[in-house]
């Protein structure tokens, strides 16, 4: 989801969909439905979990619109509905198999060479669930630290530190594996 796809949301789009406008609302669902399930996954590691969180997310998106009091925080509050869907949905099927079919990086991703691309989705089936989050709401969501750790309801000490550590586990092990990645990836 990130900047790049970010672009069309203006603020008049938002006021319409808060508003309870639904075309506008099915225009906000269509443009962003694959990026949210590829996000949902990336937490989950389950496309069929990942898609009723999606799913869930966007319904409680509709039911709450009205709820949203400043609309530059948008963005923020959908990510926030987006993974507490996928909490939801953790919680209910801790136990259930990864499909590693789904594709985990965007082809404008930062990361974009297919070697990396598929050491990446190992080392991240390897990481722990908030280690996972981190990663994901700062390299794939591309939030700040600051909206990661309001979205994932920590204190920005607590976000970084689990973001280093997630950083160091998911370096480590493709190290092992002879994959290196980008520098400004290592010494962020």
């Amino acid at each position: 989801m990130g900047n790049k796809s970010e672009q069309y949301v203006t603020s008049e789009m938002v006021s319409r969909i808060c508003s309870g406008d639904i075309v506008s609302y099915e225009e906000f669902v269509r443009e962003q439905w694959a990026a949210a399930v590829r996000t949902c996954w990336l937490v989950l590691r389950n496309e069929y979990d990942a898609e009723e969180a999606a799913q869930n997310a966007f319904i409680n998106l509709y039911k709450c619109r009205s709820q949203l009091k400043d609309h530059n925080k948008f963005r923020i509050w959908f990510y926030q509905i987006l993974l507490n869907a996928a909490r939801q949905q953790w919680r209910r099927r801790p136990n259930t198999a990864s499909v590693s079919g789904m594709e985990v990086m965007d082809p404008a991703d930062k990361i974009d060479q297919t070697e990396t691309r598929i050491a990446v989705r190992e080392a991240m089936l390897n990481l722990g669930k908030q280690e996972r989050i981190a990663l994901v709401l700062r390299y794939f969501c591309d939030l700040t630290d600051r909206e990661a750790a309001i979205v994932a309801g920590w204190c920005l000490g607590t976000y970084k530190w689990r973001l280093a550590k997630a950083r160091r586990r998911l370096v480590r092990k493709l190290k092992d594996d002879g994959q290196t990645l980008k520098e400004q990836f290592i010494k962020e």
